[in-house]
């Protein structure tokens, strides 16, 4: 069962790494400032579409979480068991 969180866990952090990668690459989300990376920013638009991605990746997280506690919580119910 670990393993299949794992991958579930890293699956969670390719989605975020490969959202944010796609937003940034939108001037609709981001202006990127041909002056200095000072200089570039989140539009209004971007704003609105990092907290998406960041609540999405919180609800993966707590998915994840909860089904990790209800697996060990049923293993540690069997070994008692035996």
């Amino acid at each position: 069962m670990a393993k299949n969180f794992d991958i579930k866990r890293s699956m969670n952090k390719d989605l975020v790494y490969g959202g944010l990668l796609e937003l940034s690459r939108n001037k609709l989300v981001w202006h990127e400032s041909t002056v200095s990376p000072e200089y570039s920013h989140l539009t209004e638009d971007g704003q609105k579409a990092i907290i998406h991605v960041v609540e999405n990746m919180f609800r993966g997280l707590q998915t994840i979480h909860n089904q990790e506690v209800k697996d060990e919580a049923k293993r540690q119910t069997l070994e008692a068991l035996k």
